[in-house]
């Protein structure tokens, strides 16, 4: 799964410099950097619980017209959160062991926006739906990195008070999927069993970001 998901990466960020290039010619490209707040959560182990702290996030998309209509927009995003995590193991019911480090999330993906005009408003509300990996890197222990394939579905508006500049505020589930178990899932005592089935770990977000047009 690691392997799949690192080339899944490499072709995701090999298809936007491919595609962004010919775009970036028309007038009107966006470089959004923004800064927000994430909401993780806590996943079920065979012998435990995994948790990941809720913590600030940053990031930068770029977005760029497409000629498909009016509206339609490609979005390039890279996403990061620095916090911390805590395995739980049980035994019976009980807490046995503990161990909590730092863990780096970082979200790479490759989508579109639809964006509605309002005539006579600089209010332009948008839904986004991205699709391509994440990786969950924890420091300061023994465990290496895990890429998982991973989606973002989200809605907000562009606030568009002049030609160049704006403000553009979100909310955002952010949807890393796993199938069957891997290391970083697994409690201190050992990943034998691991998770087992596909299931989706849910995170959310909410944002602000800077709108920069060219």
């Amino acid at each position: 799964m690691k392997v799949a998901s690192l080339v899944l990466t490499i072709i995701v960020i090999s298809t936007s410099v491919f595609t962004i290039s010919p775009l970036m010619a028309q007038r009107g490209f966006e470089i959004i950097p923004y800064y927000g707040y994430q909401f993780s959560g806590s996943v079920p182990l065979v012998n435990g619980r995994f948790d990941i702290k809720d913590s600030p996030n940053y990031g930068l998309a770029v977005n760029v017209p497409l000629p498909l209509r009016e509206g339609a927009e490609l979005e390039l995003l890279y996403l990061r959160m620095d916090t911390r995590i805590k395995v739980d193991e049980y035994s019976y019911g009980i807490i046995i062991r503990t161990e909590e480090y730092d863990m780096s999330v970082e979200y790479y993906q490759i989508g579109g926006l639809n964006v509605f005009e309002i005539p006579g408003s600089n209010v332009k509300p948008f839904g986004a739906l991205t699709i391509g990996a994440s990786r969950f890197a924890p420091k300061g222990t023994t465990r290496g990195d895990e890429w998982f394939f991973s989606g973002t579905l989200g809605a907000g508006v562009k606030i568009m008070p002049s030609e160049r500049f704006g403000i553009r505020l979100q909310g955002r589930l952010l949807l890393p999927f796993q199938w069957g178990s891997a290391g970083l899932w697994c409690g201190t005592g050992g990943c034998s069993a691991g998770v087992g089935t596909t299931s989706v770990f849910i995170q959310g977000d909410f944002s602000a970001g800077l709108i920069i047009r060219l």
